[in-house]
This record gives structure tokens, sequence and C-alpha cells, in this order.
């Protein structure tokens, strides 16, 4: 029950869930071992013991409501902006690293998209759960193919701003077929167990090689890197740039968020379809601190007249 727990904590995090909706799975679990109790089946309820409940994430804690500022978008964008020129005139397409943490920050900042759509999702084994690939970004129409938060497919608007970031990202990756992540898994376990599930002699192969180009040779796409390695990520380039939020590490859904708050205040019906909500008073809902405070505004200019 623990890890259950658990893993109902890790898809809120990975923004698959809200908290209240973990909340409600907990409990439906619970009520069934309550019913084993009371048949006798069960001596005691497992699910009601603190050490089960306490990775369970709290449905009146606000998980969502950090954004990036126009500032802070701006200097991480900036940031890995610079770190990937400077990479690129001294390394050329060797340039790996600095060239994918700009695609990443200007993925975030620039589509909206929400952390399970792109990154992997450890413990969900659906295949829109496993990582962007290459072979669901249309570079023609600017969008990506991703599995929703609505259970299904949905097309992703990607901003102006992000598509030179994802173009030069993928001239530097090369990756060999369609099917490779977009943002590839830096874990080496899991890079090696990855080429030996693709090769009985992959141990032959990976002795005294690099695995990393072993697995471009043979075309074996690695896995992405999850939600909780991306947040790794996105915290190390924050560090690196000197940015916070209100003190705190930015979050993946901050960017969403954030690209939400700028697109809501010019206009309402476009931010519902950039975040790709499923109605435009979700959008309000999400965004209703800053109705409550146009509609102020408005309500003093009255009274001044």
């Amino acid at each position: 029950l623990r890890r259950y727990a658990d893993r109902l904590n890790q898809r809120v995090e990975a923004d698959g869930i809200a908290a209240s909706t973990a909340q409600m799975y907990y409990n439906v679990v619970s009520g069934f071992l309550g019913y084993c109790v009371r048949d006798g089946v069960l001596s005691q309820n497992p699910a009601l013991t603190d050490r089960a409940r306490e990775p369970l994430p709290r449905d009146d804690e606000d998980r969502t409501q950090q954004f990036w500022t126009p500032e802070v978008r701006q200097q991480l964008v900036e940031y890995t902006n610079d770190r990937a020129c400077e990479a690129i005139e001294a390394d050329g397409l060797d340039a790996t690293q600095a060239v994918q943490d700009r695609a990443f920050i200007h993925v975030l900042a620039y589509t909206g998209v929400r952390g399970a759509e792109v990154f992997r999702v450890s413990g969900d084994d659906r295949s829109g759960r496993q990582g962007l690939t290459w072979e669901r970004v249309d570079t023609d129409s600017w969008t990506f193919r991703v599995w929703g938060k609505s259970q299904s497919w949905e097309d992703v608007s990607v901003l102006e701003q992000a598509r030179e970031a994802i173009r030069q990202w993928k001239r530097v990756q090369n990756p060999p077929t369609d099917e490779w992540p977009v943002f590839p898994t830096g874990h080496a376990p899991s890079k090696y167990a990855a080429v030996r599930d693709a090769r009985d002699d992959a141990d032959t192969l990976l002795d005294g090689g690099d695995v990393d180009e072993v697995l471009h040779e043979l075309e074996i796409a690695p896995p992405a890197i999850t939600t909780h390695g991306a947040r790794r990520v996105l915290a190390r380039i924050a560090e690196d740039a000197g940015v916070d939020v209100d003190g705190e590490k930015p979050k993946l859904h901050g960017a969403r968020r954030g690209l939400g708050d700028a697109l809501f205040r010019e206009d309402r019906g476009l931010a519902s379809d950039i975040l790709r909500h499923s109605s435009l008073s979700v959008t309000k809902e999400a965004y209703s601190h800053i109705d409550a405070s146009e509609r102020g505004e408005t309500a003093s200019r009255l009274l001044d007249e």
C-alpha cells in the first residue's frame, strides 16, 4: 500500500493526475480493504496506517501554482542560448549537452507541454508515456503528438521561439531512427540494459566500447529521460544560471503555467487552445486570479469616474 501511495504521488508530480484524484484512487482501495475487514477476511485495514499513507500527496496542497515569470523564462532561455553558442563554437556537432539543455528549456518554455507528455513516466508502460520521439515531432506543421491528460492523442503547438533550438538539437543528436527519443536518458545502466535487451551478443559489443556509440550504430533507441530525471536537469540548469522562483527551484509545470499566464492576459481563447484545456471555463478557473485582478482594476476606474 505504501508503494501504491508512492506511485500515485509520482503520477501527481508528473502532472498525470491531480492530488485529489490520487486521494480518490487510494480511498477506493482502502474502502475495499475496509469491506474485507468487516467480512472477516482481514484483521485490519493496512491502507489506514500512517506508514502506508505517508507518501500520498495532500489534496489541500497547491502543487501547480508556481509559474515561470517572463523574467525567469527569459533568464533560462538566454542562459542556455549563450552556453549552446559557446559550445558549438568550441566543439561543433560534439556540443551535445549544451545544445540538448537549450532544446530542453525551449520546449518547456514555449510549448505548454506537461512533463509526462514529453518525458518517460516510470512504471507506466503505455506508449504515450515513454517519452517524446522524433516520429511524433512534425517540423512542417511544428507540432508534437503527445498522449494528453485527456487520455487521448493530442497535438501540441510549438511556438516559433522554440523551433531553432529543436532543429539545432536534432542536427547535433543526429538520431539514426525516428523512434529515437528527443530527450534520451543519461542513466548509463538503462542504456546498457537497452543494448542487452536488443542483442544476444551485447556483452561482446559493449566490451571496451562506448554505449552511446553502440546504440547509435546498431539503431537501438535508448529510453527517454524520466520525469524525475527531467526535474534534476531543470534544477541543474537553474542553479548554474542562478535562477529561482520565489526562492524555490523552477518546476516543470511552472513553465506551462507561466506560458498560460502570459497568453491568458492577452487572449483567453488562445491560452485555452495552446494549453489544450477541455474548455475555456477550465482555463478561466486555472487563471481566475487574473480575472479577479482585472475586475478589481475595472471597478476601481468606475468608482473614480
